[in-house]
């Protein structure tokens, strides 16, 4: 071999027309993990390390070597190799390190993998977005996500499971995907066992990550069995959740070793946060337009609740006039405080306590579940607004889409009176409020029917009104805005929703617009019924010109 060869940077190795190895450098034997005399006078088709297309082999299998370049990946070695076979007096075979590169296209190649499949799903959460708002029911949306989601690229399954609050448990509302077989034992693993992906999602509220669905043993046997037969190797369940309530889970299944990346799993949280909140605003549809509702009265007894705590330490007592979702979780409460009245032993009353209004105020204070405090009037009639959020009784029934009608604060006890749908699982919903407080006690439950004409017009406006504009509605009219003198002026009303004035009067002047829209509308309907007046009739002097 020539002088500068064997000091070449790069793998180089002399051959014989018949591939014996006459002289190797340094660098080819260190590639090789060898050293030079154990190569020398050896056949190359023996001693150059195996990879699965064996091209080096090929060129070697006549009687006359080929010239030939190539790129290949060699196991043993955990390498990638750039091979020349060069025919010239005698062979030579240079041989480069090809691996860092292979490794970083790779990556890149994954990345772009990666980033092609969040900006589709990003495109799927837009599209997903304007359809399952616009959705009839929860059945629907399931089909939507599902639609849109399971057979593309990337993922071959997808399971929507829809929580049944009235048995407290999961049931399969739809699938979409390349998997049908896995259904079944979904829906059997459902009634079985609670190890499903998807079920801890629900029972967790928290995204569940499956990288090797073969090889989860917690999985059902059957599952795991029929995932492997199609080619599902990962899995991610995402809660459908709104305002701390999980309402189902959207279960998707991938072929892909690599499972899921971050930003996919973010996606997909996003799409479940929109399919949650689509599903309470049927659900609160749903009780718009029932014929009857639940009505349930509960009495409450933990004295950590910030009002109670307040009333408890202050001496007073609080009576809610109303209650407003934000839409963030908090909802915004509007209580009246009155001096607690202390009875004597013939229960006679013996003596009230006033209480300054800013000693009130600043009584919230130091409770990090009261986001905000604010006095709407402080005269004879004080109405006070407290901004609730976090684990409390009215969060938590709010979340479910029940609507308080009332609600009495005193020093150790709380009592709530609240409307749910007619097939809402009571118990369970006693259950969940009662995870939030010390003791939780039923004191009645009963089936009312809404009054037709209130409930008819209550539906006709509904129907005209955003879900932003009927909230910013109710706020203002708890706050006292249309009150003369105003109790709130729109920069206060927008302090307790988070949003600028502008906007609160802009949503204002239109909700105020659909409302005299849907009254004027409802009165021309009236009088189009109406019989026409008889002989009998006061006649009706004609307006002068």
């Amino acid at each position: 071999m020539d002088e500068s060869l064997t000091q070449a940077p790069i793998g180089v190795i002399e051959t014989t027309a018949a591939g014996e190895i006459t002289a190797v450098n340094d660098a080819a034997a260190e590639l090789l993990e060898t050293e030079p005399a154990a190569l020398r006078e050896t056949d190359i088709r023996e001693s150059f390390p195996y990879a699965a297309a064996g091209t080096l082999r090929e060129a070697f299998r006549g009687d006359t070597p080929t010239d030939t370049e190539f790129e290949e990946y060699y196991p043993r070695l955990d390498r990638w190799f750039a091979v020349d076979v060069v025919i010239d007096d005698t062979v030579l075979i240079y041989v480069q390190d090809r691996t860092e590169y292979h490794e970083t296209d790779q990556r890149a190649d994954r990345l772009e993998r990666r980033l092609d499949r969040i900006q589709r799903i990003e495109t799927l959460i837009a599209t997903v977005l304007q359809r399952v708002i616009g959705a009839a029911d929860r059945r629907e949306v399931a089909r939507t996500v599902c639609a849109q989601l399971g057979g593309t690229e990337g993922y071959d399954f997808v399971w929507v499971g829809d929580r049944d609050f009235r048995n407290d448990r999961l049931r399969v509302v739809d699938t979409a995907g390349s998997a049908p077989e896995l259904r079944e034992h979904i829906d059997d693993a459902l009634g079985d066992c609670d190890t499903l992906p998807g079920q801890q999602a629900v029972e967790t509220e928290a995204t569940q990550h499956v990288e090797a669905v073969a090889d989860d043993a917690g999985l059902p046997r059957a599952v795991r069995q029929a995932a492997f037969g199609s080619g599902l190797q990962s899995c991610v369940a995402v809660p459908l959740t709104h305002q701390g309530t999980v309402y189902g889970v959207l279960s998707v299944y991938a072929g892909r070793e690599d499972g899921f990346s971050d930003g996919e799993v973010a996606g997909l949280e996003t799409l479940g946060r929109v399919a949650g909140f689509a599903i309470r605003a049927i659900r609160q549809e749903e009780l718009l337009v029932a014929d009857t509702v639940t009505e349930i009265t509960l009495e409450i007894r933990d004295e950590t609740l910030p009002l109670v705590t307040v009333a408890r330490e202050l001496g007073v007592e609080f009576d809610l006039d109303g209650a407003v979702p934000r839409g963030d979780g908090a909802v915004v409460c509007y209580v009246r405080p009155r001096a607690a009245t202390d009875t004597g032993g013939h229960g006679e009353t013996t003596a009230e306590r006033v209480v300054d209004p800013d000693t009130i105020e600043a009584a919230f204070a130091d409770d990090d579940r009261v986001e905000g405090v604010s006095w709407v009037r402080t005269d004879d009639e004080p109405l006070l607004q407290v901004t609730v959020t976090g684990e409390t009784p009215v969060t938590t029934l709010v979340g479910w889409g029940a609507t308080i009608t009332d609600a009495t604060y005193t020093g150790s006890t709380t009592r709530l009176v609240a409307e749910t749908p007619p097939d809402e699982n009571v118990r369970q919903l006693l259950e969940t409020v009662d995870e939030t407080v010390a003791e939780t006690e039923l004191i009645a439950k009963s089936e009312a029917t809404p009054t037709a004409e209130p409930a008819a017009f209550r539906d006709r406006v509904s129907e005209r009104l955003t879900d932003r504009q009927e909230t910013v509605l109710r706020t203002a009219f708890l706050a006292e805005y249309f009150d003369s003198p105003r109790g709130s002026t729109a920069e206060e009303v927008a302090d307790a929703l988070g949003i600028t004035g502008p906007t609160v009067l802009y949503h204002l002047r239109r909700a105020e617009r659909e409302l005299i829209e849907a009254f004027l509308s409802a009165g021309a309907e009236s009088e189009e019924t109406e019989p026409a007046a008889g002989d009998d009739s006061p006649d009706v002097p004609a307006d002068d010109d």
